[in-house]
């Protein structure tokens, strides 16, 4: 059987090992399947893959026509770009107005910045169709990204949005996508320093989010470490951004924002020498380190740890973030400070120092 979002031929026999390894009938794998709504990995493992932003502003849009068709709407189907089906909740509605709003379902797909948020849509009759960017889409302002100014929703998704409200409402139809959490969540990414401002993109080439991948972003990160040559730093977040150049005088225009992809940023530069600028929690998830293994004492999350060893053993949490500090350096061939909420430098490490002695 083809999957139809990747192409690749699943055998028989993996499919009834599958099957049987999960716990779930032969045809309703192949009905998951034919949706393009799992992925089968070698040892029988299934892996649910999400739908990306474009996919669900276009679900978003057609619950607004069928809103302003009249109708009622819990759930929609839409066809995605490469003509796979795929159906979706309506999370909120308002039948006044039309909007309806979906949120993002990223699958198995645990590094997703997106998963979870609202994407809505509002329609409303007009002479001709059209599509408009409501509050929280980016705005591209960077030449290569696309059209200076516009907002960053990609043509292919454009064209699929105008398909598919076309399916249940005729005549001129006015289509606001927007996204109410969209700027503030954007803040935290790559996307500010790469040119996109206010909001996120609306894209996604199939519709689909892969479960296994790395980085839907790899293109942008890409973009923004080629043409720095010398130094480069690469933090987390904003806040990691922001006590390097205030703790450490590191020059901002030399910083980028990575997200959850700081090893992939690293790996890609080309620069002479690479920093990380990261938070406790962060380096524990880079080194996939569960720091409950290592103190033998009850926390909720990293940041209650960090506090409490502050009062009570400050010496052990410095030698604890020290010791991360030193096993991501070499992982990453990277110097690595890490701080902590107040900007503190809780551990560091250089391979530059290191290297010279």
């Amino acid at each position: 059987m083809i999957d139809p979002v990747s192409g690749r031929e699943y055998p028989e026999e993996l499919i009834k090992r599958a099957a049987k390894m999960n716990n779930i009938g032969y045809d309703a794998l192949i009905e998951h399947i034919k949706k393009g709504r799992v992925v089968l990995l070698e040892n029988g493992r299934i892996l649910k893959r999400g739908y990306t932003t474009g996919t669900c502003a276009t679900a978003a849009s057609k619950a607004a026509a069928l809103l302003l068709a009249g109708k009622e709407v819990k759930r929609v189907e839409v066809t995605t770009p490469i003509g796979v089906k795929a159906e979706m909740n309506v999370a909120s509605l308002d039948k006044a107005s039309c909007t309806a709003c979906v949120r993002v379902d990223s699958g198995d797909y645990k590094g997703d910045t997106f998963s979870g948020m609202l994407i809505c849509a509002k329609a409303r009759r007009f002479p001709v169709f059209s599509i408009r960017a409501g509050k929280g889409i980016g705005i591209i302002k960077r030449p290569g990204l696309g059209k200076v100014g516009a907002p960053d929703i990609y043509p292919h998704i454009l064209r699929n949005i105008e398909a598919n409200v076309k399916e249940v409402l005729s005549g001129g139809v006015e289509i606001e996508i927007f996204v109410p959490d969209g700027e503030k969540i954007a803040k935290n990414t790559v996307l500010p320093a790469v040119g996109i401002e206010g909001g996120i993109p609306i894209f996604g080439a199939t519709g689909f989010i892969e479960p296994y991948t790395r980085n839907g972003y790899k293109h942008v990160i890409d973009f923004l470490v080629r043409d720095i040559k010398d130094v480069i730093g690469v933090s987390t977040g904003a806040a990691s951004k922001r006590f390097a150049t205030e703790k450490l005088n590191f020059p901002a225009e030399k910083i980028i924002v990575a997200g959850n992809f700081v090893c992939y940023a690293i790996e890609k530069s080309k620069a002479k020498r690479k920093v990380i600028f990261t938070m406790p929690a962060k380096i524990c998830d880079m080194l996939d380190i569960d720091a409950h293994n290592h103190f033998n004492f009850e926390f909720s999350n990293v940041s209650e740890l960090v506090e409490r060893l502050k009062k009570i053993d400050y010496e052990r949490l410095k030698t604890f973030f020290g010791t991360l500090a030193e096993r991501l350096s070499w992982k990453t061939d990277a110097d690595v400070y890490v701080f902590d909420s107040s900007g503190e430098i809780l551990g560091s490490f250089s391979r530059t120092v290191k290297d010279e002695k």
